[in-house]
């Protein structure tokens, strides 16, 4: 079987656990937040790990994320946020958002 592309946006405590996990059961995690320091702190655990903002739309093509299996949308204090981005992977065909 197929190595599973996986990514989190959003590195709170439930973004963190959920690439952690998902890492540590074989599945290749690009994680992603708009703070750098939460990307350093999980760069050692998943594949990526990038700083960018996941409000914009063409930062998140360079990403190439319309590849992954699914995409975990994990923003949990800005709701406009997690709603931009939301629309954003759905114009770029996402296959699967959680």
């Amino acid at each position: 079987m197929a190595q599973q592309r996986f990514t989190v946006i959003g590195l709170g405590l439930f973004g963190t656990e959920i690439a952690k996990t998902l890492a540590k059961r074989g599945s290749e995690v690009l994680a992603i937040d708009v703070n750098d320091e939460k990307t350093k702190n999980i760069q050692d655990d998943v594949a990526y790990a990038v700083s960018l903002d996941a409000t914009d739309i063409k930062a998140l093509q360079a990403q190439n994320i319309n590849n992954s299996d699914a995409v975990v949308v994990a923003i949990g204090e800005n709701f406009e946020s997690l709603l931009l981005c939301t629309v954003h992977l759905l114009d770029l065909k996402v296959k699967r958002i959680i």
